[in-house]
């Protein structure tokens, strides 16, 4: 009986993997009698259970159990040596200027590259520039995002101008079909995911629930397949982390930050490579300063940018017991990176 009861609890609890479950709530749903021994030896059963790392008890000594999620050796010798994307980065149509992230980083099917940065400082710029630069890499992209539609569901009249702004990109086929495909989505990013292509998410945004950003990110990675995902989120000016904290970047392959650069009402922004998982050589830390055009839909001037080598970044120096304005970098903590020759 024992044995019997045993075999029906393990293929009971292989459809509730991952969940909790109590000694009464087995007893009703395997219709288990009082009067008969088993009601008692559910209790050995499961601790035989336990042994065997199906379950195991939570703690809380009230007769609940974790069901495990059972794990099986991955073969990894056996696997394909993936090779990196040919991934494009933003860059510049009207100069040629460029930041030559594609020279730091490499880039996987699978991964993902999130953009955090302040309100209004060219995210949303960055992530179509993204999309548009690699129309031709994935099938039929996803771009998700509650603002690019208007109140009554159509297209926003200003998310199509930038759209047609943008003139180095052909939105289009030949025969007049989309390129990509615009989802009109919110919340619940994660299940709107569309494998194996590019998703594009402009902004992840959850209201109260910050502290769900590494869950949600996560399951965007598992779903995305043989994809990539592009997610944006929104942080405050002059910090590293977007809305959430740490856990933002915690699954992110590359991470971006992009803020305000110079004084205030200055239309530069200043870009910096953080996070970087599969670098070329030196990557995390990179900075340059950028500009748009085109009423924000078209990057300009790019440039790279170091530490000012005289207020170390500060923006000031110090001149008796006062601080003034650096005079080399003009209080902008940076100055252009001339390389050697």
């Amino acid at each position: 009986m024992a044995d019997r009861l045993i075999d029906k609890l393990r293929d009971f609890l292989r459809d509730a993997e991952g969940k909790e479950v109590s000694l009464r709530y087995l007893r009703d749903e395997l219709r288990l009698n009082p009067e008969r021994p088993e009601w008692e030896s559910i209790r050995q059963s499961m601790r035989l259970l336990e042994k065997q790392a199906i379950i195991k008890s939570t703690g809380r000594n009230d007769g609940t159990y974790k069901v495990l999620r059972q794990v099986k050796p991955v073969p990894w010798w056996d696997g394909n040596n993936a090779e990196p994307l040919n991934f494009r980065f933003p860059r510049a149509y009207d100069d040629g200027s460029e930041f030559g992230i594609e020279d730091l980083v490499e880039v996987f099917a699978g991964d993902m590259i999130l953009i955090a940065g302040a309100s209004n400082y060219w995210k949303t710029g960055f992530a179509l520039s993204l999309l548009g630069e690699n129309l031709d890499l994935f099938p039929l992209p996803r771009l998700m995002g509650s603002e690019y539609t208007a109140a009554d569901g159509k297209i926003s009249p200003k998310f199509k101008r930038r759209l047609n702004r943008m003139e180095w990109v052909k939105w289009l086929t030949e025969d007049g079909k989309p390129r990509f495909e615009l989802y009109p989505v919110g919340a619940d990013y994660e299940d709107y995911i569309k494998p194996d292509t590019l998703n594009i998410i402009d902004w992840i945004s959850l209201p109260g629930e910050y502290y769900l950003i590494d869950r949600v990110t996560k399951t965007m990675k598992d779903r995305v397949g043989n994809g990539v995902i592009v997610g944006v989120i929104q942080k405050n000016r002059a910090t590293e982390f977007g809305e959430g904290g740490e856990r933002t970047e915690r699954y992110a392959d590359i991470y971006i930050t992009i803020d305000p650069f110079g004084e205030k009402g200055s239309q530069e922004s200043l870009l910096t490579l953080g996070k970087v998982k599969s670098p070329k050589g030196k990557a995390t830390g990179k900075t340059w300063v950028f500009s748009v055009v085109d009423y924000g839909a078209n990057l300009h001037n790019i440039r790279e940018v170091v530490k000012c080598t005289k207020c170390y970044g500060r923006g000031y120096v110090r001149s008796g017991q006062n601080n003034i304005r650096c005079s080399l970098c003009l209080g902008k903590k940076y100055i252009d990176n001339i390389p050697d020759f």
